[in-house]
């Protein structure tokens, strides 16, 4: 009798331990692992990062957010793209020959990868975000499939806010309040 009770014990703490970490992935914290270069140099390819996922439950997103969301169209089932957010909504954005203007004034983008910008055709740059829409883009302009191709990310897409590299150890980056 005594066996049984510590068996079952231990597999009433199993699943308790199990569905809290459950919750937590879900809807408090994750990690993701960054696959490519589209956001070099800030994030690098295998890049571990900690996402905070409830980060936009009471706040809206701000421009200079690295945010994790479900790619808009025909992407693999649970794929999400890393990116950073370069306009929100109402905010008028223009791309002239890779310099970024949002309502007519030129951002300073220090963290975009230095190299001569190629010049390609894209369906998105300019325009005004939408309501509860983010415009987002790659730092590896060159390199970086984003909102000039597949347009705006609603808000409800955005999956969470990249707040830590944590690996590799020696380059441990917090990206709270950079932009």
């Amino acid at each position: 009798m005594k066996r049984s009770n510590r068996l079952r014990e231990w597999v009433e703490i199993i699943v308790v331990a199990l569905v809290v970490a459950l919750l937590i992935e879900n809807y408090i914290f994750g990690f993701a692992v960054v696959q490519g270069s589209s956001m070099e140099p800030t994030i690098k390819n295998n890049d571990r990062l900690l996402v905070i996922k409830f980060a936009y439950n009471n706040k809206e997103p701000q421009v200079g957010d690295l945010v994790i969301f479900t790619p808009p169209g025909n992407h693999k089932k649970g794929e999400l793209f890393v990116k950073r957010i370069v306009a929100k909504e109402e905010e008028h954005f223009a791309l002239r020959e890779g310099i970024l203007h949002i309502n007519d004034e030129v951002v300073e983008e220090d963290y975009v990868r230095s190299e001569e910008y190629i010049q390609r055709v894209y369906p998105f740059v300019q325009g005004i975000v939408p309501k509860n829409s983010v415009f987002v883009m790659g730092d590896n302009r060159n390199d970086s499939n984003d909102s000039r191709n597949f347009g705006f990310i609603e808000e409800k897409q955005i999956k969470g806010k990249v707040v830590l590299r944590v690996w590799p150890l020696n380059e441990i980056t917090a990206f709270v309040g950079k932009n």
